[in-house]
This record gives C-alpha cells, sequence and structure tokens, in this order.
C-alpha cells in the first residue's frame, strides 16, 4: 500500500505497516504525518513563486544549475529537516548526474551519495517515483539497496522524477533516518521538482539574453569605434583636399606667369622676326609645348574645382549652332594634324540654348578632341546636333577609331601620377571633367559602338535650366 498523497506508480516501496493500520502503530500521530498540512505547502509554494520571481525580474547576477538546484533544497528544509536532499538533472550523453546534494553532518558523505545514485538509478531505469522504506523492504527491493541504507544510516528513501516536455529531465532524491518525517516531505518534494525544471529555464533563457546583450554591446562598442575611425579618416581627408587645393592654386600661380611669358614671346618671334626654316619650327614647337602644358594645368586646376564641389553655373541665352561651330574650329588645328576631317551640322530644328556657355565648349572640346584622337588619318569626325525628348538637346560626336575594350570604365576618374608604359593621357582626364561638367549642366552621355570600327558618343543637355 502507498502512502497517503503518493502516486499510485510508486514502485518497490511497500508502504510501512503503520501507514497501513494506524491502530498498530507505535506512535498514534503517524496518520496525522502521512500528507503535510496545507498551510506548510502553502507556505513553501509561496517561497518557490517568490525565488521564482526574484530569479526572472532580478538584474543580479545570473544563476546557474547547482546555484538553483540548491535554493529549491534549501527551501524544502526549511520545512522539513530531511537528511539528503540530492538534485540529478541530464548530462549531454543523456544520464543523470548529481548536479547538487545536501547531506546532514552527522552522515556518512560517499555512503549518502551511493545510496542517492541507486535511487536515482531506478528513476531513469523506470521513468517512475521510487520509494524504499528499510524497516519494511521485501524481495522486490534492488539488490544491495538495504545494505547501502544501512551504511549510510538512513531508514527511507524516494526519488522523484523531473519531467520537463513530457520526458525525464532529472530525479530529486530524498532519504532521511526518520520515516515519518520523509512521508511528510514526499509532498513537497513533488512540488519542488517542476519549479526546479522552471528554474532552470529561466536561467538558461537569462544567460541567454545576457550573452545576446554583451554581443550588442560589442556590436555597439566596434560599430562607436569604426565611427570614430571613419571620422578621422574623413577630417584627414578633407585635409589632404585642402592640402591638394592649395597646392593647385599655387602651382597654377607659379606656372601660369613664366608660361604666359613663353607664350608671349614664341608668339612676337614667329609675328615679328625674320625666322629662317630651323629657327621658325623651333619657336613652333615651344609655341605647340606651352599650349599643351596650359591646357594640361587647366583640367588639373579644374577636375580639382569640381571635386571641391566649387564650381558655378553662368546661365544665358547663346545659339549652339555658333557655340558647336566655334568649338569644330577650335580643334581643327588638332584635326588637320591627325589627318582628320570634321564634318560638323546642326539640324534646322535646334533653337536657342539658355545655359552655361562656358563649361558647354569645354564638354564639346574635349570629346571633340578624344574623336579626333581616337581617328586613323584619314577618317572623318562627325558631328551632328539635334533636338531631344523632353526640350532637351542631343549632340552625337561619331569617330572611325578602333572599338574600346571596356567602355565603363572611360569616366574613371585617372591617376595622373601613376606610371604606366604610354604616359599619362591628358585626352582621358579630359574625358573625366567633360562628364563631370556634363552632369553640372544636367545632362549626360551615352556610348555606343559602331560595328567592327568607330564609337558614336551621344550627349544630352537641357536647352533650358531645370527646377531642382
Amino acid at each position: 500500500m502507498t502512502a497517503a498523497g503518493a502516486p499510485e506508480a510508486v514502485r518497490n516501496g511497500r508502504e510501512p505497516a503503520s501507514a497501513a493500520a494506524p491502530a498498530e502503530a507505535p506512535e498514534a500521530s503517524a496518520p496525522a504525518a502521512a500528507e503535510p498540512p496545507s498551510s506548510d505547502l502553502q507556505a513553501m509554494s509561496a517561497e518557490i513563486v517568490g525565488l521564482l520571481y526574484e530569479q526572472a525580474f532580478s538584474m543580479g547576477q545570473a544563476r546557474d544549475e547547482r546555484d538553483i538546484c540548491e535554493a529549491f533544497t534549501n527551501i524544502l528544509l526549511r520545512h522539513w529537516d530531511l537528511c539528503c536532499v540530492s538534485t540529478f538533472l541530464r548530462d549531454d550523453d543523456g544520464r543523470l548526474r548529481m548536479c547538487a546534494d545536501f547531506n546532514h553532518r552527522h552522515l556518512d558523505t560517499d555512503s549518502t551519495h551511493s545510496a542517492a545514485q541507486r535511487l536515482a538509478a531506478e528513476v531513469e531505469r523506470t521513468g517512475e517515483e521510487f520509494q524504499f522504506w528499510a524497516d519494511d523492504a521485501d524481495d522486490d527491493a534492488p539488490q544491495g539497496l538495504g545494505g547501502l541504507f544501512a551504511r549510510a544510516s538512513l531508514k527511507a528513501g524516494a526519488a522523484i522524477p523531473i519531467r520537463a516536455q513530457g520526458g525525464l529531465a532529472g530525479a530529486l532524491v530524498v532519504a532521511s533516518a526518520d520515516p515519518a518525517r520523509l512521508r511528510a516531505a514526499l509532498g513537497g518534494a513533488r512540488r519542488i521538482g517542476p519549479a526546479i525544471v522552471i528554474g532552470i529555464g529561466n536561467a538558461r533563457r537569462g544567460e541567454a539574453m545576457a550573452d545576446q546583450h554583451r554581443r550588442i554591446e560589442s556590436l555597439v562598442g566596434e560599430l562607436k569605434r569604426r565611427t570614430r575611425e571613419l571620422e578621422e579618416a574623413n577630417l584627414e581627408l578633407q585635409r589632404i583636399g585642402r592640402y591638394r587645393s592649395l597646392f593647385l592654386q599655387r602651382m597654377s600661380h607659379e606656372l601660369r606667369t613664366p608660361l604666359t611669358s613663353i607664350l608671349g614671346f614664341a608668339e612676337i618671334l614667329l609675328d615679328q622676326e625674320d625666322l629662317d626654316g630651323a629657327q621658325r619650327r623651333f619657336c613652333e614647337k615651344i609655341q605647340s609645348s606651352g599650349f599643351q602644358l596650359q591646357a594640361s594645368l587647366n583640367q588639373l586646376v579644374d577636375l580639382s574645382r569640381l571635386e571641391a564641389g566649387q564650381t558655378e553655373l553662368f546661365l544665358h541665352e547663346f545659339s549652339l549652332r555658333e557655340t558647336l561651330r566655334e568649338s569644330c574650329a577650335a580643334v581643327a588645328r588638332l584635326a588637320k594634324k591627325q589627318g582628320v576631317a570634321l564634318d560638323c551640322a546642326t539640324s534646322p530644328e535646334v533653337s536657342a540654348l539658355v545655359s552655361d556657355e562656358g563649361k558647354l565648349r569645354q564638354v564639346l572640346y574635349n570629346f571633340l578632341s578624344f574623336a579626333i584622337g581616337r581617328s586613323p588619318s584619314g577618317g572623318t569626325v562627325r558631328v551632328f546636333a539635334s533636338p531631344d525628348e523632353g526640350e532637351r538637346v542631343r549632340v552625337e560626336i561619331a569617330d572611325e577609331g578602333e572599338p574600346l575594350k571596356d567602355p565603363a570604365h572611360l569616366f574613371e576618374p585617372v591617376d595622373v601620377d601613376a606610371p604606366n608604359e604610354r604616359g599619362t593621357n591628358m585626352n582621358e582626364l579630359g574625358l573625366v571633367i567633360a562628364h563631370r561638367l556634363l552632369n553640372v549642366l544636367g545632362g549626360s552621355v551615352r556610348l555606343e559602338g559602331r560595328g567592327e570600327r568607330g564609337l558614336s558618343v551621344h550627349l544630352t543637355f537641357p536647352a533650358r535650366p531645370t527646377e531642382k
């Protein structure tokens, strides 16, 4: 017969005769001790709830599984002074291992551990609650268990399953030298098991949240560090940009003054002096080189201003036909030198524009120079201006040069200081400047291959200023 309040699944644990026949028991109060008073269970339940609440909402140090098991053991011991309380939990291998234990000082620790492990092994084997009463043991008791209890000075013990999500998560082992005291504590011990599961779950979730919080703090710290590094790098880039602008301004001033003198004296020699053939060729070479240096210097200064965002638009009305004709005339000398013919035409539908004529001239000049430089001797560069959709104008510049291998990188910034086999190509730098100036004017550029030979550059830009 099982003790009052014990589940029917209790095995081997035949209850002592005093529980079945209270009239013959040596203590008249034994039947009343079979179930603890409701006030004791209520007090213990209140302590359990308080502990779980503190664990869930306290901002203190997180507890591990051993701390939690010991905390619930202390609650049980405060209400029933048991000799031995051990908590077993499943390990990573699926076996029950002792997580926390309490043994009264008058007991031999090794003997009580052995007895507790044997009781836990029965729960692990059967999955059911197991009780052992030394004074009422029968032949069904596990072999050697009576001897273990005798060496440990224990008279009764019970192993209560701890279940979680329908499976066995552990076992709570309680034992005492006083069977009546153990009977009184069984109801409370059965309530401790589910609380341990909840407490351990809370601890694991709390640790996961704390770990996540630590990772977030680490990421925030890393983000702050990277932000500081980016801010410092940005300040350094701004400082370098200012130095570069100052350098270009200084270089422009220092080079333009002697360059102007060189070009002026070359022009005087060519126009006013009686030079022989060799002298005239030398002066023309000086003048040509001076013009090249002046154009390169202007391009570098223009690119610096564009990158610094110092470009301003000066809008007025002008004739695109005249601007295009003058731009073609400006590159006529280069075309003649290259042996390339220029064919410039404008559609009658093209009317006057309102834009920055100076910047548009520079755009046209750079793209025309690029087309002439690509074309072979005897080739032709064709230029045609026509209206486009949405009050825009299109200028097409077609050459007869070799197909471009990678047109997508044509307008990428050129490192004029980088060494290469063919030297710096200032036409490429001029295209970068022209492309950026065209963006400033609200225009765009599109490249189109012309079969095996030739490239068409389509420039489109608004005929009137667009509101932003």
